[in-house]
């Protein structure tokens, strides 16, 4: 039983932040397989607005887009009122990956290697403004091409949360005390570097 407890402190500590139970703010989580969860936020605050409009707005794009893929690639979790009496909604796509949010949503993001990441069009050379989670200290690995990690680029303005350990953000970006980064603040690409 003690073996068992040990492993599962281990387990928790490998660097995955972990989603908040209220998602309040703009958000993205990216699985380990690379699916994506997209949380957007917006204002509600009118009395003729109705929840259940919205939601089956949003399921009816969903159908649309899915079926112009011929594939179920985009799926809507949760379309609610937000709780904390803002007049805010929030409404929650579940995508099978990093193509198929990019080409659903207005922003865009990639996760894969970085190999992946320019044989994709994205610029990996970067790293010049790559700067380290732990102490801020520039990326000092040599060609970032080089690199055979994880990469995540994205020009969301929202709350990442990545599936690992992150050691390297983009300039403008910032780690957030539960392990997520911040791109609220950026412009153009952010670049987040995974151990």
């Amino acid at each position: 039983m003690l073996l068992f407890c040990l492993c599962m402190v281990f387990l928790a500590g490998c660097g995955e932040a972990k989603v908040p139970d209220v998602v309040d703010k703009p958000t993205v989580a990216i699985g380990r397989e690379g699916e994506i969860t997209v949380w957007q936020i917006g204002d509600f605050d009118k009395s003729y607005y109705n929840v259940a409009e919205l939601a089956n707005m949003a399921a009816e794009e969903v159908k649309e887009y899915n079926a112009a893929k011929g594939s179920e690639t985009v799926v809507v979790e949760k379309a609610e009122n937000l709780e904390d009496g803002s007049g805010r909604v929030v409404v929650a796509y579940r995508f099978d990956g990093w193509e198929s949010c990019t080409d659903f949503c207005e922003d865009g993001i990639f996760f894969g290697t970085v190999k992946e990441a320019a044989l994709n069009g994205f610029d990996t050379a970067a790293a010049g403004n790559l700067k380290s989670v732990k102490d801020g200290t520039p990326y000092s690995g040599g060609s970032l091409q080089e690199e055979d990690r994880k990469l995540i680029v994205t020009d969301m303005k929202a709350n990442i949360y990545c599936p690992g350990k992150v050691i390297y953000i983009s300039e403008g970006a910032a780690m957030n005390q539960d392990g997520s980064i911040s791109c609220a603040e950026t412009d153009g690409l952010v670049y987040i570097l995974l151990q």
